[in-house]
């Protein structure tokens, strides 16, 4: 498939391509040779074809009086003064498919979300193992393009076509997905398409065509879908980290800040740009307007565009209920969590449709409930609900062992698909704060607006230096996994009791989930809710108490169970302890 963005290598020759529509002159630089003169065509692409110049060539456009680097391809430096260069694809280099590469189609059954252990990929494919003996099938990792210094969330990319070489070369990221199939590992990658970063954004000096003034995210300007070119571009990169680098599938960061007339049209072009390369690729989104439509199956169960949604409902319901802090939708005491988490168990969604306005959590304009169940991913923890937190504290730091168990049982035995947060397999405490790597000039203005988000977005009453800063090595250091703290004997228990829950999701759920889910039956006494999901299968039941106190229901136990915290069968009436939850499952026979 020929990409239109990009240097095209021929042999020891590069054909280089820049689209700047508006440009009146642009030129090709180099550190050893003279400048060469690009020529537009008629859709705004400026190209030279230049002889001996081939993979490894450094180089630079220069627009007037102004050098920038393009947001294509591989960088071989970030500041003002390093060049980009010429790299191959990957996928080109390899004639033959590697010996040890297994079937494709790796499950997404249960996934971790991760930042890079060691800071690099090849320390990250040293920790693999781990992964793949506490029962994840798959790892997703936050954005990986080129940001400015050594280090970042991931969100403030301007190369998004680069690996940031800050965590290792192309080769060692390709190896690192190797390595996971060689386990039998997904990898998924969060990309990011609504936004550049505020920092040496290049792309607003040479082709403004690019942003939509009358947009604004919280992250600058918005991208103008409505431009085709501006399209083509993301489409290309999805398919160089599906095909190149061959990732599993991508998280798409966002999509409800993509605010421009076509946002429709690009992402129903971007899921099947995506999919032409790879057809079951897991494409995953991030919506807050819980846009049901986005995740619609065909005739087959297939996805016609998204595969999943990361699902905020439920992480907003259980966080209240184990924490009760007033946010997140729950600053009204009168509000029903309980039946709002016994919707969402049921339905995927609590909040239906576009959530313009306030749901009593049963109504909606687009019902979750013709979903299937795996649309969803469910979790308690991420990098956006611990680092956007005054005090960058983990649920472990705030909330018992007892009720940490009680969530994570709920999340991994339920149908939807569980994510849980680097470490949260053993209830590690690493703090995750926001961070960055910025010169002063920049990070000053930064680290303000960090404290007006925090203020005013995250309802977070933040006196002045009350947050790490965010440009401080220190701050980064503090938010790295201390891989000694799994030998600390209260984490390896819960290890053993995460691996527990994997393994009970794989012999309860998995022969069930293999084939479709029919409806989902709730029922409701008190704080007790009981969950069946009806597969052509067979059953898998829930039930469970979030409370302080214990709780009845009317329900008996129709399977070997299996269990968090303390039940006890009284006739036809389950007794669940504080924070408990019981749950079984039977087959019909083939």
């Amino acid at each position: 498939m020929t990409s239109l963005f990009g240097p095209r290598l021929e042999g020891s020759a590069t054909e280089f391509r820049l689209w700047a529509p508006s440009a009146k002159t642009i030129e090709l630089i180099f550190p050893d040779r003279p400048p060469a003169a690009l020529q537009q065509d008629e859709s705004g692409f400026w190209s030279v074809h230049v002889d001996d110049c081939g993979p490894g060539t450094r180089y630079k456009f220069r627009a007037g009086e102004f050098r920038i680097s393009r947001p294509c391809r591989a960088a071989a430096g970030w500041r003002h003064g390093r060049l980009e260069r010429c790299a191959v694809p990957i996928a080109a280099q390899r004639a033959q498919p590697a010996a040890a590469a297994p079937a494709r189609n790796h499950s997404m059954r249960g996934a971790c979300r991760h930042r890079l252990p060691e800071g690099t990929f090849r320390g990250l494919a040293n920790r693999l193992e781990h992964f793949h003996d506490a029962g994840f099938t798959a790892l997703e990792i936050m954005p990986i393009n080129q940001f400015p210094g050594t280090r970042n969330w991931g969100y403030d990319g301007t190369l998004i076509f680069a690996p940031a070489e800050a965590y290792g070369s192309r080769d060692e990221l390709r190896q690192l997905v190797d390595r996971a199939h060689e386990l039998g590992l997904c990898l998924i990658l969060d990309v990011v398409y609504n936004h550049f970063g505020d920092f040496d954004n290049f792309i607003q000096r040479y082709a403004p065509e690019w942003f939509d003034d009358e947009v604004e995210t919280p992250r600058g300007l918005g991208i103008d879908f409505t431009r085709e070119m501006v399209r083509q571009f993301y489409y290309e990169n999805a398919r160089m980290w599906l095909d190149e680098l061959d990732f599993d599938g991508l998280r798409f960061d966002s999509v409800h800040e993509m605010k421009t007339a076509a946002r429709g049209v690009f992402l129903r072009e971007l899921a099947k740009s995506s999919r032409a390369v790879k057809a079951d690729a897991k494409l995953i989104i991030e919506n807050m307007d819980n846009i049901a439509s986005r995740l619609d199956r065909d005739q087959q169960g297939q996805p016609l565009d998204f595969t999943a949604q990361w699902n905020d409902d439920i992480h907003h319901v259980l966080n209240y209920l184990v924490t009760g802090e007033d946010k997140n939708g729950y600053a009204d005491g009168s509000k029903d969590a309980i039946a709002d988490l016994e919707k969402g168990l049921a339905d995927g969604f609590v909040h239906d449709g576009e959530a313009a306005g306030d749901s009593d959590g049963t109504t909606g304009g687009e019902p979750a409930s013709r979903l299937p169940l795996d649309a969803f991913v469910s979790y308690v923890q991420n990098h956006d609900q611990i680092g956007n937190r005054a005090d960058s504290k983990r649920l472990p730091d705030r909330i018992s062992a007892e009720k940490l168990d009680f969530l994570h049982f709920v999340v991994m035995l339920a149908p939807q698909i569980p994510l849980f947060f680097m470490g949260e397999d053993a209830h590690l405490r690493t703090p995750f704060p926001f961070f960055f790597d910025l010169p002063e000039a920049a990070a000053a203005p930064k680290r303000a607006d960090r404290y007006k988000q925090m203020r005013e977005t995250f309802e977070e009453d933040v006196q002045d230096g009350g947050l790490p800063d965010p440009n401080a090595p220190e701050t980064f250091d503090g938010a790295k996994l201390d891989w000694a703290d799994y030998a600390n004997p209260e984490r390896l228990a819960a290890l053993e009791r995460f691996r527990k829950l994997a393994s009970w999701r794989r012999s309860l759920l998995w022969p069930l989930s293999a084939t479709l889910c029919l409806d989902a039956r709730t029922g409701r006494q008190g704080t007790a809710i009981v969950v069946s999901w009806i597969f052509e299968a067979g059953v898998l039941t829930m039930v469970l108490n979030g409370s302080d106190r214990p709780a009845d229901i009317a329900c008996v136990i129709a399977g070997p169970p299996v269990a968090t915290g303390e039940f006890s069968q009284q006739g036809e009436v389950l007794r669940l302890g504080p924070w408990s939850a019981v749950c079984w499952s039977w087959q019909r026979d083939p």
